[in-house]
């Protein structure tokens, strides 16, 4: 293993799996949880969550794609820890999809709410729509972590 391809891979397991952990926190636990709250708890929680979040995640997320990407082009093209890191890839762009088409308009809305200190009168139906995309985006986080693991082992 190179030593290039040793710290991409480290980078990218360790900044993935700050996301993975979010994202399936949220899908297994947080999710339910957030369904027997209040619309007003819900506002408000959500919207701090995602106020403090949507600052701050962004971090771990582009140096698990860039260092997950770096990693295609440095294992050599059609090798194993290519295609590896390939599909860890896929499963990053998969959750990043899903967080900007599905979540990140809620995430808005619930931080302005927040902020505002109002409750929507569609504050349940915001928070379905975000529930429909952590699901697909723990999935693709689990591809990009897999990726990387299985990456990680075939590296020489």
């Amino acid at each position: 293993m190179t030593l290039l391809n040793a710290v991409l891979v480290l980078t990218g397991l360790l900044s993935a799996g700050v996301v993975y952990g979010t994202d399936m926190f949220f899908a297994v636990v947080g999710r339910t949880a957030l369904a027997r709250t209040s619309d007003a708890a819900l506002t408000e929680v959500m919207g701090r969550l995602h106020e403090v979040g949507d600052a701050r995640m962004p971090l771990f997320g582009v140096t698990a794609l860039l260092s997950t990407l770096a990693l295609v082009f440095t294992t050599g093209a059609g090798s194993r820890p290519s295609v590896f890191a390939g599909l860890a890839l896929v499963g990053l762009a998969a959750q990043l999809t899903a967080y900007f088409r599905g979540a990140q308009p809620v995430n808005h809305a619930q931080t302005a709410a927040a902020q505002q200190g109002i409750v929507p009168p569609a504050a349940r139906a915001l928070q379905t729509r975000w529930d429909s995309v952590i699901v697909l985006r723990a999935v693709g986080m689990t591809l990009g972590v897999l990726g990387l693991g299985l990456c990680a082992l075939w590296i020489r």
